[in-house]
């Protein structure tokens, strides 16, 4: 943590420890000891943020299917172009609000990608409701991640969500490009990979 590391380093430099901590405080000076409860104090605040920053990106258990359509119903609510990789999207079929919000956006004009191994009733309903579906089914291969990037043209302002497990213990983890850049960019990569070989496949 490094509220703790900067104290210890403004504590060493001071020549404080925790042996002889009672004795620098006998022999401080007024100035001497505003200064030391003044770090301890920044340090205490340096390490709450930390921590609330800590909690509010780490990865969130999901316990069940009802769990996640309301966390996804609340980040594709945020706007913006959306690339959605998937499996077969049975959570979209199980979600009224966000099946309506999906085909009304992409109606709407909203630019969402759908990547997924294989096309479906589901796949086709959302098509021709404007969205552009892009499938792998020549590679043979079924994901068992699932990850929604938004604005994934858009550097800087792209947001990734990626989720991964089983219920009950399905766990959804947000990247953005401020604190993981280089991931975002892998998953561009992958995206645009998959979306050449979908067009090549019906070319």
């Amino acid at each position: 943590m490094k509220a703790l590391t900067w104290l210890a380093s403004f504590l060493t430099i001071i020549g404080v420890n925790v042996s002889n901590l009672i004795n620098f405080w006998a022999d401080a000076t007024f100035w001497t000891r505003f200064f030391f409860v003044a770090a301890l104090l920044a340090s205490l605040a340096l390490a709450v943020a930390e921590i609330g920053n800590w909690w509010k990106t780490k990865a969130k258990r999901h316990k069940n299917a009802k769990s996640v359509n309301k966390y996804m119903l609340k980040l594709l609510k945020r706007g913006g172009s959306a690339a959605i990789f998937a499996n077969n999207l049975t959570w979209v079929s199980g979600a009224p609000a966000i099946r309506e919000l999906l085909t009304s956006e992409a109606a709407a004009g909203r630019d969402i990608c759908l990547f997924v191994p294989r096309l479906n009733a589901l796949t086709a309903e959302l098509a021709a409701n404007g969205m552009k579906v892009n499938t792998y089914e020549g590679l043979g291969y079924d994901p068992s991640a699932r990850f929604t990037l938004l604005n994934p043209d858009e550097p800087g302002s792209s947001l990734l969500a990626i989720g991964t497990g089983i219920f009950p213990n399905f766990y959804i983890e947000e990247f953005s490009d401020a604190t993981h850049s280089r991931v975002i960019a892998v998953v561009r990569d992958l995206l645009n990979i998959l979306e050449r070989v979908n067009d090549r496949a019906h070319a």
